[in-house]
């Protein structure tokens, strides 16, 4: 099964909605009759024009109740795009829980399974990685990859 490619005012639209906390289901059903009174309070971009973005998906076809069922990628995404992803699924900011240098970020902690779902949503352009944190005696570099905790990541231009 295919996964949906959203736009980024969409996909933020859909991680935004997720951040309320509330079932799938149930945030399809606000969404759909465009009654927002019950996510506004839960979510963490209450300012966000939902009837736009839910036009905007409209307008060109992205299929925004599949991708909270069942997940999504993104189609395109800017480095303003990843770093408002960054503070919704993860509550990642920058300069405080990561660094910028040009089109990669560095110093983000994950766990591996934050690090796959991550790369799933943004591996078309994007590539999510373990950073290098220490060098061994004999000289060559080593990553601790722990599944249960969090370790440094960078995302990085796939093709700059």
């Amino acid at each position: 099964m295919s996964r949906a490619q959203l736009s980024i005012p969409v996909g933020l639209l859909v991680e935004n909605v997720l951040t309320s906390g509330l079932p799938g289901d149930e945030i399809i059903e606000w969404l759909q009759h465009r009654d927002y009174s019950q996510l506004l309070p839960l979510v963490k971009e209450s300012a966000m024009d939902f009837d736009e973005r839910l036009q905007t998906a409209a307008d060109i076809g992205d299929d925004w109740e599949k991708a909270i069922r069942q997940g999504y990628e993104f189609k395109f995404l800017h480095i303003n795009g990843l770093k408002r992803l960054l503070d919704f699924r993860f509550d990642r900011k920058m300069d405080r829980d990561y660094i910028q240098d040009e089109l990669t970020l560095r110093h983000i902690h994950l766990t591996t399974h934050e690090m796959e779902l991550l790369q799933s949503i943004i591996g078309r352009q994007w590539i999510v990685q373990a950073e290098v944190t220490e060098v061994s005696e004999d000289g060559k570099t080593e990553s601790k990859i722990k599944s249960s905790s969090h370790i440094p990541v960078r995302i990085q231009l796939k093709f700059p």
